[in-house]
């Protein structure tokens, strides 16, 4: 007998945690009226009046709770804010999904003659109390799709020997000042949000992409760190400034990265010039990463989606790849990233040893029950964890080269990621548990983040102080420790949230993906197992899904010691890493009817491989969720007029009768790797969380946060720099 927690009674409700819904409009007799999306609003209140409602039958809306109910069931009232469009259409899926999250879209009228106002050339007077840089090669090496560039690098020889490194930040601060328009906007918005059709800029494109980016061939003010190196690779001298720099080419990574190996046909050709450069620094760089691994960074390498839309109908989607599949991009990537840590790091020593206040990106080390955990699971795995070892970066480091070597490394890398805690910026300098560094701030994105304005503006303050050239301001006392950590915390909150939207995003667009891919089967990975079913990541598209436990029958169980299903009866398993074929059954998202496989499109395999579905997970309306409890009554009622082993086979579509060797079979074939035929689900991540559609109850362990997939983590930094 269990023991109970802690009850209580509601008394009083002081403030509403909600204010806003989305969904679809219909008719109900002549009134209109709200399906919701979040299927918790539409299985507790079912349809929401509307008051007034200015919108046509079946458009999507945005609404605002005008009546809460006073009771579990009570009524619901709304007034609608804005329609959004058609529900097929997947912008309007992303309408929805920047309203639900409240991120600010237009900006407001004072930011924008701010913005407006602000020139679009460095003046005679950008100049003063600034150092020439114009000389120098800088390149810019960004995204192919990339519109503002915060950082650009040059290498050259140092004075006395070595290697000098010279890395240029745009210099927001010289144009976006304490408590101006568009410093209280960028407070706001905390960060750029970038999705798969649109970004979301911190700043007005006037600055973000205009005067404040390092564009090639035009001058820009800019903050610099010199980067001096012994001819070991050993940093031996920095120096800070602030600067005006000429960028010389605009490069991209897989530019950068045929560069690297000598490929410079066609387009390519720009960059022969600059292969000198690259490749040097390619090889200071890969000395670099070697030093951050023997110090204990941690190399998590976990894949992510990149959503690829038609050029000329961004409503349909091309395809979800790998970012970052090429390993030769991946090494362009971390190219650019060992320079950008470095100068974060140097920055953060200039602080650090001075006792200076500032935002620091601070990462703390794991608690120890969760490292304790991590240690049980990769226990009967066969991996041996030191739990006082690993609470430090360098013991960690040593698990994840463990779990490298075995042939579930990525599913297991993520298990090891749920250990750890999530990045944040701060007052306080704890340190950086994932790179293993104790002065880390963020400086290289002032177009994208807000704290790395932050401390551009306090390591001006201290320069001119010093005597240092600091671009003529911010000789003021910075805002006190107080206010800062405000600052620090209030950006943490807008990054969750944009990393939020983000994902929802990108999972939204893997379900219209599959959408048109019903019956279809599909080579894939077990990507994960957990108590409620297995996740299959596909080879191509790059989509992950679920397959429900319950939806395999009553043979197969969870075998929570070694985290994986199996059949009792033959015996037969699924873990990470198994190979699969599986068979997308049913999607939905949104509003949107559920897209249904043809009856017998998942049949089962004769090879013992059986067919796995895939569902998104609906959002059900107050009709469809109706419907399905029709359904299940029908269902009910047939099985009471006919014995339940002629019923439902395990292994097959709902024969009447099999003999005792026949339904061994099936048994052991539904078992086989985990998937097996019938109503499981593949789930690409839909808005509100990944499960399978039920109709009659919602499994709450199996579903999520909105489109955030149960057991995969937030990294806790997407990017080191």
């Amino acid at each position: 007998m269990g023991v109970k927690g802690t009850e209580g009674r509601v008394d009083e409700v002081l403030a509403r945690g909600r204010a806003r819904l989305t969904g679809v409009v219909r008719r109900l007799h002549r009134a209109l009226v709200l399906q919701p999306d979040d299927p918790r609003v539409a299985a507790d209140f079912g349809e929401v009046a509307l008051d007034g409602a200015p919108a046509a039958e079946g458009q999507a809306v945005l609404v605002e709770i005008t009546r809460y109910p006073t009771e579990r069931g009570g009524d619901m009232a709304a007034r609608v804010l804005k329609v959004l469009g058609d529900p097929d259409d997947p912008r309007t899926e992303i309408e929805k999904l920047l309203a639900v999250a409240a991120l600010p879209i237009e900006f407001p009228s004072a930011a924008r003659r701010q913005a407006e106002a602000t020139a679009q050339e460095v003046g005679v007077r950008d100049l003063a109390d600034r150092i020439d840089l114009r000389d120098r090669r800088f390149c810019t090496i960004d995204p192919e799709t990339a519109r503002d560039f915060d950082d650009a690098l040059c290498i050259e020889d140092g004075p006395g020997g070595g290697t000098r490194v010279w890395v240029a930040v745009a210099d927001v601060s010289h144009y976006v000042r304490w408590e101006d328009a568009l410093d209280k906007e960028a407070t706001l918005r905390g960060v750029s949000v970038y999705l798969p059709d649109r970004m979301i800029p911190m700043l007005p494109l006037e600055l973000s992409s205009g005067i404040c980016s390092l564009n090639p061939d035009v001058d820009r003010c800019a903050m610099v760190v010199r980067l001096d190196y012994d001819d070991a690779g050993v940093l031996v001298d920095t120096a800070y400034a602030a600067a005006v720099i000429r960028s010389q080419a605009r490069l991209d990574y897989p530019g950068v990265a045929a560069a690297l190996r000598g490929d410079f046909r066609g387009r390519r050709e720009a960059y022969r010039p600059w292969a000198d450069e690259l490749a040097r620094l390619d090889a200071l760089a890969r000395v670099l990463r070697a030093q951050r691994r023997a110090r204990g960074t941690l190399d998590l390498d976990l894949p992510e989606a990149k959503v690829i839309l038609d050029a000329d109908d961004p409503r349909l989607v091309r395809d979800v790849v790998r970012a970052k599949g090429d390993p030769d991009v991946k090494g362009a990537y971390q190219l650019v990233e060992e320079f950008m840590i470095a100068a974060n790091e140097a920055v953060g020593r200039f602080f650090k040893r001075r006792g200076l206040a500032t935002v620091w990106r601070v990462h703390a080390p794991p608690r120890r029950e969760r490292v304790e955990e991590l240690a049980e699971i990769l226990g009967a795995l066969g991996i041996d964890v030191d739990v006082d070892e690993a609470m430090t970066p360098v013991g960690m480091k040593a698990v994840l080269e463990q779990v490298a070597a075995t042939q579930a490394a990525r599913a297991l890398s993520f298990l090891v990621l749920r250990s750890l805690k999530q990045a944040v910026w701060d007052t306080v300098p704890i340190g950086h548990f994932g790179l293993a560094s104790g002065e880390y701030v963020h400086f290289t994105s002032p177009i994208r983040r807000y704290p790395d304005l932050i401390v551009h503006r306090l390591l001006k303050h201290h320069l001119h102080r010093d005597g240092f050239p600091a671009g003529g301001a911010y000789r003021e006392p910075p805002p006190p420790v107080e206010r800062l950590t405000e600052l620090a915390a209030a950006s943490s909150g807008h990054e969750r949230r944009a990393l939020e939207a983000e994902r929802e995003a990108v999972a939204m667009y893997r379900a219209y993906v599959m959408r048109d891919q019903i019956g279809e089967r599909f080579a894939g990975t077990v990507s994960a197992v957990t108590s409620f079913g297995a996740f299959v990541e596909l080879d191509q598209p790059y989509v992950e899904g679920l397959i429900r436990l319950d939806s395999l029958g009553t043979d197969v169980g969870y075998d929570e010691l070694h985290l994986r299903l199996r059949a009792r009866r033959s015996g037969l398993r699924s873990r990470w890493a198994t190979r699969s074929r599986s068979c997308v059954r049913t999607c939905c998202l949104g509003g949107s009817p559920p897209h249904r496989a043809r009856a017998g499109a998942g049949a089962a395999r004769r090879d013992g491989r059986a067919a796995g579905g895939a569902a998104v997970r609906p959002t059900p309306a107050r009709a469809r969720w109706r419907a399905g409890l029709a359904r299940g009554r029908r269902r009910r009622r047939s099985a009471g007029r006919r014995p339940a082993a002629q019923g439902r086979a395990r292994g097959g579509a709902g024969r009447r009768s099999r003999s005792p060797g026949r339904r061994r079979g099936a048994r052991q074939e539904a078992g086989a790797q985990g998937l097996a035929q019938g109503p499981q689900a593949l789930t690409p991540g839909g808005r509100r969380g990944a499960g399978a559609i039920v109709w009659r109850r919602r499994d709450r362990a199996a579903s999520g946060r909105a489109g955030v997939v149960p057991g995969r983590p937030r990294s806790p930094d997407r990017r080191a720099s």
